[in-house]
């Protein structure tokens, strides 16, 4: 705590926590495409398309997943089987790996799990920013031109995937916390 690694993590937290997905994706465009002409602004023709757009779309969660496994972490550091672990003697990587890192991992797949179907839901404005034809867009076109089995098809699938997200999340609850088994 305190480090420069700790101050850094903190700065890109609250900077990414500050700015939405299309300023960002806005930013982007500008440096890369404009001032640089490194990367191209719009399409899918290549991979050199996703990087802007995936770099918009996992700003805003990278720091989000950032903060929560620094204050987990934190969390977990100062309870009392971790401090057990230290007096017994047992080197601090094996502390942090064996004891602490597992349990301040499920908050931040908690969160995982929750920001798998969110950002379906912020892939609409990413995706208007960069032109990039995805279910997002689909939706948001189905809805305008009043395509009802577009929309339908989308927000099955939407519904789909949080049931499919939920399970695996809950499944792997149990692989990494050996205390929560489910009844056979």
């Amino acid at each position: 705590v305190g480090g420069w690694w700790d101050r850094g993590g903190k700065i890109f937290a609250l900077l990414g926590l500050s700015m939405p997905s299309f300023w960002v994706g806005l930013l982007l465009i500008l440096f890369f495409s404009v001032y640089l002409g490194w990367l191209p602004s719009s399409g899918s023709g290549t991979a050199l398309h996703v990087l802007m757009p995936a770099f918009a779309l996992g700003w805003y969660f990278a720091a989000a997943h950032m903060r929560l496994a620094r204050s987990s972490m934190l969390e977990v550091l100062g309870s009392e089987y971790v401090k057990l672990a230290r007096l017994k003697g047992l080197p601090e990587a094996r502390v942090i790996a064996k004891h602490a890192f597992k349990n301040a991992l499920i908050p931040v797949l908690t969160l995982a799990g929750i920001n798998l179907v969110l950002m379906v839901n912020v892939a609409v404005v990413v995706e208007t920013v960069f032109a990039w034809p995805g279910i997002g867009r689909l939706l948001y076109e189905g809805i305008a031109f009043r395509d009802f089995p577009v929309v339908k098809a989308t927000v099955l699938l939407g519904g789909s995937m949080i049931v499919v997200v939920n399970l695996v999340i809950d499944l792997l609850y149990a692989v990494i916390d050996p205390r929560i088994r489910y009844e056979r």
